[in-house]
């Protein structure tokens, strides 16, 4: 069963220590942010290694789908119908990078 907070709390974690850190240290520092993130998600769940990967995960897919989101935001409101039409295409297959990727990273924190 998933902990919707634990998972929120996770996501709000993972974007604000990503952006932090990888400001400062590139990609090395936005993979140790999300990294961080799913450490915490899994010590709010407790439970074991498949309660934290699933949480963890949970909240690595909510973050992928939240920057779509605000990625089709954005290019809407700049370049207009075709941005929204480039962005929604480009969107399907950015979800499911991020979702790899970070979720990935996110999850494995939480096992730990």
């Amino acid at each position: 069963m998933v902990n919707w907070t634990s998972a929120f709390v996770g996501f709000i974690l993972a974007v604000v220590l990503s952006n932090l850190l990888g400001f400062f240290f590139g990609l090395i520092g936005i993979n140790i942010g999300l990294f961080s993130a799913g450490i915490v998600v899994g010590l709010m769940v407790g439970g074991g290694i498949l309660r934290g990967f699933g949480n963890g995960l949970v909240a690595g897919a909510f973050g992928a789908i939240v920057i779509t989101i605000i990625l089709i935001i954005g290019r809407t409101i700049t370049a207009g119908l075709k941005g929204f039409a480039a962005t929604a295409l480009t969107g399907i297959f950015l979800i499911i990078a991020v979702f790899i990727s970070s979720g990935f990273v996110v999850s494995v924190g939480g096992a730990i």
